[in-house]
């Protein structure tokens, strides 16, 4: 039986823009999947990767002004 596919997104070190989703059965398959995609051996350092149930895509977030 295969397990249901959840839903991740991921940021870059040092950006605001989130991307996804990225469709997998688990972290460690969204982590291989992006590397994959970016054809890549090991993530950048600092990539940020987590399941959007339990935190959706920001796609624009401005910080606030001091």
């Amino acid at each position: 039986m295969r397990n249901d596919l959840r839903s991740f997104g991921y940021k870059f070190s040092g950006y605001f823009m989130e991307y996804g989703p990225l469709e997998a059965e688990s972290l460690d398959g969204a982590k291989a999947q992006l590397r994959k995609r970016l054809g890549l051996s090991r993530l950048p350092l600092g990539v940020q990767i987590w399941d959007l149930a339990e935190r959706p895509l920001v796609r624009w977030r401005v910080d606030q002004a001091s």
